[in-house]
């Protein structure tokens, strides 16, 4: 019996959050204040930097800590978008696409009925991002008349739980449609709370990949069961 999900092995589980778990510990604790106003790759906004000091009552090494995090929180970002794609990509039957398939899109069932490309969250795409996706899927239902082509996101907007048509523009087509994360989940799985058990399995992960000495607090793990009935109250449209 799997101690994380049903739906992929422990090891695959226990995989995919340790690269997540590796672009948290990848902070450099040895930048300075100085050091990184020199060599940040994007230039840090000086008058914010002395706002958040002042207003915060905060030292520069604190702020330092917080700007790292700050820098670091793209990173973390694609990371986590790349945990879902390389999860589902290990279910039985789906297949993740990775960088360079001919199609460009993320995720697929291996009978090429199912096309998926993905995004962590709901309003990630700009106009242009939008388009390119738009796109992207209308050349899959071109060259595979009897696939569905899907546009996901794990975060919907107020965690509203939709399968519907993608209406672009004044393009509307059956086969090509936006889907949110707990959809998406049950859609590869077949498990209507593969999602919910996947956000529960992670802490348990985590411990595993940190060790022992980590461990949510008492309080902490009332949250949690607090912030999983937000998420996950499963209402249908």
């Amino acid at each position: 019996m799997n101690k994380y999900v049903e739906f992929v092995s422990d090891e695959d589980f226990l995989e995919c959050v340790r690269k997540v778990v590796e672009a948290y510990q990848s902070l450099d604790e040895n930048v300075s204040p100085t050091s990184i106003l020199k060599e940040s790759k994007n230039t840090i906004d000086e008058f914010k930097t002395i706002f958040d000091v002042c207003v915060n009552q905060i030292s520069f090494d604190e702020w330092l800590k917080f700007e790292l995090t700050r820098q670091q929180d793209k990173t973390i970002n694609n990371k986590i978008g790349e945990f879902h794609q390389e999860l589902l990509g290990k279910v039985d039957g789906w297949v993740d696409l990775g960088i360079g398939d001919e199609t460009e899109i993320d995720l697929k069932k291996e009978d090429n009925t199912v096309f998926i490309e993905l995004k962590n969250k709901y309003n990630t795409m700009n106009s242009s991002s939008e388009k390119t996706c738009r796109e992207k899927l209308e050349k899959v239902i071109e060259k595979y008349p009897d696939a569905t082509a899907y546009w996901a996101y794990v975060i919907s907007k107020n965690y509203k739980s939709e399968d519907r048509i993608w209406k672009y523009q004044q393009r509307e087509d059956e086969r090509i449609r936006r889907i949110s994360g707990d959809r998406l989940y049950t859609m590869v799985t077949g498990d209507p709370k593969a999602l919910e058990k996947t956000f529960n399995a992670i802490p348990k992960a985590i411990v595993e990949i940190l060790g022992e000495d980590y461990q949510l607090t008492e309080e902490d793990e009332k949250l949690q069961v607090e912030y999983n009935n937000i998420i996950f109250k499963n209402e249908e449209d």
